[in-house]
């Protein structure tokens, strides 16, 4: 006897039954109830079937932030295919790995992106263009009733979509999430955000990464409105949305959000988002606070994985000025731990890789079994983090282990020392790495982006640094630079600044 199924698909279904006539998405021009969404995705569902998709299949995505990407997707989920998320910043060579790795049976892509194929074993391709044109390739598939074709039978812990990791190990790994996983952790994330059907959100992360995934998700588990940003739209336009859509919630990059103090964010005395969403652990960015005390809104902070599904833990703002190195407590269906090298629980308060288990961790890595059983094969997801946890329970996040700098026999954590800039009035970003040192093996060097008008020398910072942390800690090297390298979700590429020369006029 199997499970009942528990996927996307349910938390649609629901949704066009119970709140047929709410919208579900806002694309541009077009706006979709819940009960339109769920007959498109029939409706494609239907075509796939009729192309010969079955379950298992690949069918990969080449597409903007929208509601056609939600509609794949949902589409894939119920017939049993697998969704290949394709990033859309890789180069063509890099596309052309993933579709070799994933062989993909059809594709759909957006016309913008048609040079990134060009080298890829993409399989049939269908266009989908932005303008949601009635008589395109695509709305002809999403609009069209086809006779209809019995759906497949499908186990409950089929994969529902493929998000390939950013590669710092080597080549990149499909991370396979089951459908089960994702909407696992969307009805977490919706509960203890308090979501209700009058949720509005500003979808503005890539939804090829996990964060913009488990956004949209979290809104299939709450009945909400999935208001999506224009690929194309710029700081001030997003504000513009904002307020024109009445958006509640959002987990906006600070690129984002930053240039928003400066235009005017409270319209007619009202900001209508509520509540935003931001990383956590590496110290309280000052945006968090002007979210706070201006826009009156709540910032919840975060911890996650790909391989988690998104937001493994949260914590409140007021827990961030308590606490404000911790990444929080989990999500009702996870458990957290510290384990050693052995797997090994390890005590409140000793150092060693955070470890997490529960409902929404990946099944695997897509035909590779070797790292599979490296990050599962103890029971636990190991996440390759270094932290510790309290009596409390609160986990406090320490890096990546494979960015531990280890200098004189000492282990320095990057995240200490980019905290102690992040209190820099001065510092608009910063970020260290390890670089060769012939005395002590590594040596800290710390990259450092100053806010416009602001003066700061390798001297001061030095001397600001003395008191805060152990010296073999304080950086030996300084450079300052307009900006720091990150992926799409803000994550600091710490890989790239190793890779850059060290010079004697960057000693501090």
């Amino acid at each position: 006897m199997t499970a009942p199924d528990f996927s996307l698909s349910t938390l649609l279904w629901a949704n066009a039954t119970r709140h047929a006539t709410r919208e579900a998405t806002v694309d541009g021009t077009q706006r979709l109830t819940w009960a339109e969404l769920a007959a498109r995705v029939d409706n494609l569902s239907q075509n796939l079937l009729a192309r010969g998709i079955a379950p298992g299949d690949r069918v990969a995505l080449l597409l903007t932030d929208g509601t056609p990407f939600l509609t794949v997707l949902l589409a894939c989920d119920r017939i049993g295919a697998i969704a290949v998320l394709l990033n859309w910043r890789l180069a063509p060579a890099e596309i052309a790995w993933i579709c070799g790795d994933a062989e993909p049976a059809l594709t759909f892509a957006n016309p913008r992106f048609a040079a990134l194929l060009a080298e890829a074993p993409a399989g049939e391709i269908i266009t989908v263009d932005e303008a949601h044109d009635p008589h395109g390739a695509f709305e002809t598939l999403v609009i069209t009733q086809q006779a209809t074709l019995p759906l497949p039978a499908l186990a409950p812990e089929r994969a529902l979509y493929m998000m390939y990791t950013s590669g710092t190990t080597g080549r990149p790994k499909g991370c396979l999430q089951s459908g089960r996983a994702v909407a696992t952790s969307a009805l977490s994330f919706a509960l203890h955000r308090g979501f209700g059907p009058g949720e509005r959100l500003l979808s503005i992360n890539p939804l090829f990464h996990v964060v913009g995934m488990q956004q949209i998700a979290a809104m299939l588990a709450c009945g909400g409105c999935s208001v999506f940003a224009g690929r194309d739209d710029d700081s001030a336009a997003v504000l513009d949305l904002v307020h024109r859509e009445r958006c509640t919630t959002t987990s906006a990059f600070p690129t984002i959000c930053f240039p928003w103090q400066a235009m005017n964010p409270i319209r007619d005395g009202h900001m209508p988002l509520t509540s935003y969403t931001g990383g956590a652990g590496m110290g309280r960015p000052q945006m968090y606070d002007f979210i706070e005390q201006e826009w009156d809104a709540r910032v919840v902070g975060g911890y996650g994985q790909t391989e988690i599904c998104g937001f493994a833990t949260f914590i409140a703002y007021p827990d961030m000025l308590e606490h404000p190195r911790s990444i929080g407590w989990t999500l009702p269906h996870l458990q957290m731990a510290i384990l050693d090298p052995d797997g090994s629980a390890l005590p409140p308060g000793e150092e060693g890789e955070i470890c997490l288990r529960g409902g929404s961790v990946m099944l695997g890595y897509w035909r590779n079994p070797e790292a599979s059983e490296a990050a599962l094969g103890h029971g636990w997801l190991r996440t390759g983090d270094l932290g510790t946890i309290d009596a409390r329970g609160l986990g406090y996040l320490l890096g990546r282990a494979k960015e531990l700098i280890k200098t004189g026999g000492e282990n320095v954590y990057p995240a200490e020392v980019d905290a102690v800039f992040a209190a820099m009035p001065e510092v608009a970003d910063a970020g260290c790495c390890g670089v060769p040192d012939r005395q002590w093996g590594e040596a800290v060097k710390a990259f450092v982006v100053l806010k416009p008008g602001m003066a700061l020398t390798r001297e001061e910072i030095t001397r600001r640094f003395k008191g805060q942390i152990a010296g073999y800690k304080r950086p030996r090297y300084i450079e300052f630079v307009e900006s720091l390298p990150r992926d799409p979700i803000g994550k600091l590429l710490r890989r790239e600044l190793s890779a850059r020369p060290v010079t004697p006029d960057q000693a501090a």
